[in-house]
């Protein structure tokens, strides 16, 4: 592999979510389809080449005369050489083009890698529908200044956002409508044109790497009611711009850190408007609670109210089909009808399905199809939520560990375990532990730990675990 030209610079993954101008994978073009049959091809050859450089090797096994000897270091070489040299030719056959050639051939290599560190299992043949898609370009020589993919990269190119984007006068708001942007990125020949938003801007002068357009398929668990009755949600692609920049090196100085500080980690509900995930101490002794901000905990406690709805529901559609006489259930179903005190939505979908497969109108089919699109919906946006209020916490977190950096040079960390995760006697709270449990998934006082160690690696500050000192 041939060395970097800057390797004292960090590597950073940029991702932005991006809309192209296709909304199904049928709906691209013809060439772009080609190419990701290709690259499957690709992966099932090389899969099919350790396949046979495994048979191989056990009928070396199998024919030495000792059942517990191994094949000699030279025949075990030249095995290997064998399949070194399938893999070069089966690649270099291959009409996949370059870049999405090297992604796929890596990604068979690292499999193997995994999997004889007995990390993972084998890599394995890919058939049916896709449900992943990689297309990706390099950038040799050192990369390309990152200025140059405004308008002027043909491979990837974005439209410019302007200067004022990312001024810190502007509210979130301003700067989402401003950092709206439109681009292209091509694949075996083919434009496809895409919307995004550069809510994270570029460091300046960093160089790019790499660049992949990656979909992934969603088959969202949930239901549609219509006029014609309903039907399952149908599957959704969801696509990522993802950017592999080398960035340049802070010059940090320890003289701008000021002293050495205590942080003990805990998650503690103080009340319905309060939930802190650390206390920070000084060398005075001065005490600062670190709270997660409290639009975060509007957005919590709407999910929340999301789910008791969803589950208000379950309860309402429960006593409505049980509510249904004996003779008039669908023959066939009277056993789940008798057990529908117990049974939970994975049951209800269940005969939902049943009754729908039997194509026969019946009573129970309008509330479950009720049921079934109304949950949907608040559990569809109670995801969102969830996602919008885990997304604003790792920004807040990330904030709040780089201003911890930049004042102290030493942090010394305690209420964790071994891992660096929070041991269980700092999961506390004065209203009860059944409350706290609503809210450890938003505070995961783990999470802010992560972000303070990249904190720290890129400001100069050290990090330290207390030791704790155990008693016999």
């Amino acid at each position: 592999m041939r060395p970097r030209k800057r390797a004292n610079w960090p590597v950073l993954v940029y991702r932005y979510w991006v809309s192209p101008e296709y909304n199904t994978w049928e709906q691209f073009p013809t060439a772009i389809q080609q190419e990701a049959d290709a690259m499957r091809t690709l992966w099932n050859q090389l899969v099919a080449a350790f396949t046979q450089r495994q048979l191989a090797y056990h009928n070396a096994v199998a024919a030495e005369p000792h059942a517990s000897a191994k094949p000699s270091s030279l025949a075990l070489r030249q095995l290997q050489q064998s399949f070194l040299k399938t893999t070069e030719e089966v690649s270099k056959a291959s009409p996949v083009t370059w870049s999405n050639k090297q992604f796929v051939t890596t990604q068979v290599f690292a499999a193997l890698t995994r999997y004889f560190k007995k990390q993972g299992d084998p890599p394995r043949p890919r058939h049916g529908e896709f449900r992943e898609l990689h297309f990706h370009h390099r950038f040799t020589e050192g990369g390309l200044p990152i200025e140059r993919i405004f308008g002027h990269s043909q491979r990837l190119s974005l439209v410019p956002v302007a200067p004022e984007t990312f001024s810190p006068e502007l509210s979130q708001r301003q700067q989402k409508r401003l950092a709206r942007t439109s681009g292209v990125f091509q694949v075996n020949g083919c434009a496809v044109k895409f919307n995004t938003i550069l809510h994270r801007p570029f460091p300046s002068n960093a160089y790019l790497k790499a660049a992949a357009l990656i979909g992934k398929r969603t088959a969202p668990h949930g239901y549609h009611e219509d006029s014609t009755g309903g039907h399952a949600t149908p599957p959704r692609w969801q696509w990522s711009l993802q950017l592999t920049l080398e960035i340049p090196p802070l010059q940090h100085s320890v003289q701008e850190h000021k002293t050495t500080a205590a942080l003990q980690i805990r998650s503690e509900l103080i009340d319905e408007r309060h939930v802190s995930f650390a206390l920070v101490t000084d060398p005075t002794g001065r005490e600062e609670m670190l709270f997660l901000p409290e639009e975060i905990l509007d957005a919590w406690h709407h999910k929340l109210s999301l789910q008791r709805q969803a589950h208000q529901l379950l309860e309402v559609t429960r006593q409505q089909l049980q509510d249904i006489p004996p003779a008039k259930q669908p023959p066939g179903t009277h056993q789940r009808f008798a057990h529908l005190n117990v049974a939970r939505a994975p049951s209800l979908w269940r005969l939902l399905h049943t009754l729908e497969d039997e194509g026969a109108a019946h009573g129970a089919l309008p509330i479950l199809r009720h049921w079934a699109s109304s949950s949907t919906k608040l559990l569809r946006e109670a995801r969102g939520v969830e996602q919008h209020s885990l997304g604003h916490r790792d920004w807040y977190y990330h904030n709040v560990a780089h201003q911890l950096c930049h004042r102290y040079k030493q942090i010394v960390i305690s209420g964790s375990g071994p891992e660096g995760t929070p041991t269980q006697e700092h999961l506390h709270t004065a209203s009860g532990p059944e409350k706290l449990r609503r809210y450890q998934q938003l505070a995961a006082p783990a999470r802010f730990l992560s972000f303070l160690q990249q904190a720290a690696g890129k400001t100069g500050t050290t990090v330290e675990e207390e030791r704790q000192v155990t008693s016999r």
